[in-house]
């Protein structure tokens, strides 16, 4: 199956944002709390599609989520091919065509607005996003970017356009308000914690003053509109990272967060369609989740960046779990045992939570501004890495081993491009590394293998793109050795001759 996903599956690549149903301001938040089903008439927003194997639950914890009606079998499609309700630019982004959304570099511009696309063909889109919505008004108001700001890396004249999106497509598509009306926004959140203030000078003072669109929406419908987008959007890019999109799902952005997520998702990117498919047999009356943060992103930060970002505190299984469910992503290396036993979080809901060794004998404490002074040193360590360097990748891993559980977070992102670098890239391709990096390929994919059937265990896309690595690899061994062989008896039979 091709398509935008979480985690490498071809062709491209897509990392959830977030989802509705979004906790109440300061609450914490665990999918696997009480729920209730409600009738779907009675949910203002998506209704269940005919037929599909789940309905619309609330909960005061976390709002509205999928819940399964039936049992889903493992890898069975959950949401075929949903549309997108809208789609456009992700924020702070280089600039990128408005219809295809892949970088562009100006040389060619919308013949109506002047604004960068990436050719004739996305120009002459009869049905394009551009067309519909933004281009005739931009036009109308000579609003384009200037040669400056197509510059930038991060233009951020490029976040208007999905809000401006939306407005539009409230006002012309009344029947379609429904699907807008059950999306949370989390206003009284967004505008305690001051994003509120930074989506009126990125978004609303820009469409309102610059472009002098204020006879077409205000500042309460841009706000509304970017408060949807973060709350709700799937960031959609590829592996290639040309792509640079955020999109909105009336179904699938209701599906509950969790650290362990038991869904996979793709997006066709020529259509821009979302198909969700089951990862592991989900029971019926099972919330249906999927993860809104980094799959190998150890519990500090992985919380962190959803309280900051998603507005809730998680207190998934992986989250209240010291170990993470055994993954270690966050356990360092005892330093009174010498590396022999595992230092980890007293509390890990609690980010000033000492630390303690697990070994019986131990039992050595560690408080957590030493831990986090260490892990943000080590943190600047690996900003500062050459991806391009494979033996200082090496060398960081081997150095750091002994601080750090092999498992690590830090480690662990790294030995994960590893996997990929080789036997992929330039100079390793498996044809040409020697028998020496083809069996250190096999030998991460097997660590990252074990990590994935913790924390995306089943049929998910992390699981499977390491275990296309693992079996090309074990392929080009095994006809290496197959070719020595060959070769031995050979030259046996030529010595007996």
């Amino acid at each position: 199956m091709s398509g935008l996903i979480i985690t490498p599956l071809q062709p491209v690549l897509l990392l959830p944002s977030s989802i509705a149903g979004r906790p109440s301001d300061d609450q914490h938040y665990d999918s696997t709390s009480s729920i209730t089903t409600q009738n779907p008439a009675d949910v203002v927003g998506a209704e269940p599609p005919v037929g599909c194997a789940f309905t619309i639950g609330k909960s005061s914890d976390i709002g509205k989520f999928l819940v399964a009606t039936r049992n889903i079998r493992a890898d069975e499609i959950i949401i075929d091919a949903e549309e997108a309700l809208a789609v456009g630019p992700k924020q702070a982004t280089h600039p990128v065509c408005l219809n295809c959304y892949r970088r562009v570099d100006g040389s060619y511009l919308c013949p109506l607005c002047q604004w960068p696309l990436c050719s004739e063909v996305c120009a002459q889109m009869e049905n394009g996003a551009h067309q519909k919505y933004e281009c005739q008004l931009l036009a109308n108001r000579e609003a384009y970017p200037t040669k400056e700001e197509l510059e930038q890396e991060d233009c951020r004249l490029y976040d208007c356009i999905a809000p401006l999106r939306i407005v539009l497509d409230n006002h012309r598509n009344p029947e379609r308000s429904r699907l807008w009306l059950g999306l949370e926004d989390h206003r009284l959140y967004r505008q305690k914690i001051g994003i509120w203030h930074v989506d009126r000078k990125t978004v609303v003072e820009p469409v309102l003053n610059k472009w002098q669109l204020g006879e077409n929406t205000n500042e309460e419908e841009l706000q509304r509109a970017c408060g949807i987008l973060e709350v709700n959007a799937f960031e959609v890019c590829d592996d290639d990272k040309t792509i640079s999109a955020r999109a909105v799902y009336s179904h699938a952005c209701l599906m509950a967060h969790n650290c362990v997520p038991n869904t996979a998702c793709c997006v066709n990117p020529a259509t821009q369609r979302m198909t969700v498919r089951a990862a592991v047999d989900i029971p019926a009356g099972q919330m249906i989740t999927t993860s809104y943060t980094f799959t190998l992103d150890g519990t500090l930060r992985r919380r962190s960046h959803l309280k900051e970002t998603k507005f809730f505190d998680c207190c998934c299984p992986r989250c209240c779990d010291p170990t993470e469910l055994g993954s270690h992503l966050s356990s360092l290396a005892c330093p009174r045992c010498s590396g022999r036993n595992y230092t980890v979080p007293e509390d890990p809901l609690n980010p000033a939570s000492f630390w303690k060794c697990q070994g019986e004998k131990c039992g050595n404490r560690i408080g957590s501004d030493q831990v986090n002074q260490l892990l943000a040193c080590l943190q600047r360590k690996a900003d500062e890495l050459n991806y391009d360097d494979f033996q200082g990748l090496e060398i960081f891993i081997e150095t750091w081993s002994s601080l750090l559980h092999p498992n690590h977070s830090l480690l662990i992102g790294i030995k994960y491009y590893l996997c990929h670098f080789y036997g992929n890239a330039p100079g390793f391709l498996l044809k040409e590394m020697s028998w020496r990096f083809l069996t250190r390929k096999m030998k991460l994919c097997e660590e990252l293998l074990n990590i994935a059937r913790i924390l995306e265990p089943g049929d998910s896309n992390f699981h499977g793109s390491l275990l296309r690595e693992y079996e090309l690899a074990e392929n080009e061994l095994f006809q290496r050795m197959a070719i020595e062989e060959e070769e031995e008896n050979e030259l046996s039979h030529g010595d007996h001759e």
